[in-house]
């Protein structure tokens, strides 16, 4: 449950079809400042400069591992059960041919999500991993700007926990948790160098 929930029982709350419903009649003005979050419209956090970076080469990376093999997904929505639509940094979903068109990403589909996290830290180890774990998302990565180290989690449980933390440095390796890919992502933090090298 949500804090705003918890202070105020009767807070409005809304199903998936309800937000998608107050979308298409234009009744929400910017959609896509808003993510469904235990049924609450919760506005997105502003992303700086160094975030859309970070965003941007990890995004390159992802989709040179993955390739044909699954879809990078990113800031796009995933549906969690039974009210949370967030919209992560990244997804990495089961290869679908026509791409999710009739629908979002379920937990059955997701194999990893990730969120870049800088000035949204807390929210990402508090409120995003508990959503994750009690989704049953097999694997959940924060992509620690502050500290610049990159998080694991994995074993959630219904709980809204995950069993398993470990953290990475820069000069380590972690693998794709992905059934089909054997490619090694290494030291996912070589971003902020090699965008020094690339200026």
């Amino acid at each position: 449950m949500t804090l705003a929930a918890r202070l105020d029982p009767y807070i409005r709350r809304y199903t998936f079809e309800e937000f998608h419903r107050l979308i298409e009649s234009g009744q929400i003005e910017e959609p896509n400042q808003l993510e469904l979050i235990d049924g609450l419209l919760v506005q997105k956090m502003t992303k700086g400069e160094r975030h859309a970076a970070y965003c941007s080469r990890l995004y390159r990376l992802l989709v040179g591992l993955v390739q044909e093999q699954a879809i990078v997904r990113t800031q796009d929505p995933v549906q969690l059960p039974p009210n949370h639509e967030p919209e992560p940094d990244f997804a990495i979903v089961r290869f679908q041919q026509d791409e999710y068109r009739s629908r979002h990403p379920q937990p059955e589909d997701i194999y990893l999500i990730i969120e870049v996290a800088d000035s949204s830290l807390t929210y990402d180890r508090e409120v995003k991993l508990g959503l994750y774990a009690k989704a049953g998302i097999p694997n959940y990565w924060i992509l620690n700007l502050q500290e610049n180290c990159l998080e694991t989690y994995s074993l959630p449980t219904e709980s809204g926990v995950y069993q398993r933390r470990e953290a990475y440095t820069p000069k380590e390796k972690v693998g794709i948790p992905c059934r089909q890919i054997e490619s090694w992502l290494a030291g996912v933090l070589w971003v902020e160098k090699r965008l020094q090298k690339d200026c």
